[in-house]
């Protein structure tokens, strides 16, 4: 990149376009290369991440709830009581888990499938 300066203003010039660089990262995708263009299949990869997402965000959630007492200030009482937080927290939980699971088998079977026809 080239950098242009007058007395008010920076202009970032980009690089030139050369012959195309071999990168190192690979785009990852739980889909064989075939299917990921197939919108179906996007979504269950999608599903699938999103899913694994939620899970984790909320076991660190309620990991750290555990860990700093802050179910224990009786002068600032919680909205939710601590059986119905720790309920809805399961809930969750055992709900992107189940997700996750389902996208995780429609991937597979997609897969399966497309390279036994392939074959």
């Amino acid at each position: 990149m080239t950098y242009a300066k007058n007395a008010n203003k920076t202009t970032i010039f980009p690089p030139e376009p050369g012959p195309p660089e071999a990168a190192l990262h690979k785009p990852f995708s739980w889909l064989v290369p075939e299917l990921q263009h197939d919108p179906d299949a996007q979504f269950s990869s999608v599903t699938k991440n999103f899913s694994f997402g939620i899970r984790n965000c909320l076991r660190l959630i309620h990991a750290t709830d555990l860990a700093s007492g802050v179910y224990a200030d009786p002068a600032h009482p919680p909205l939710l009581s601590v059986d119905v937080r720790e309920e809805l927290m399961l809930f969750s939980i055992d709900a992107a888990d189940e997700l996750g699971e389902k996208a995780a088998r429609d991937i597979e079977r997609r897969n399966e499938k497309y390279l036994k026809e392939r074959r």
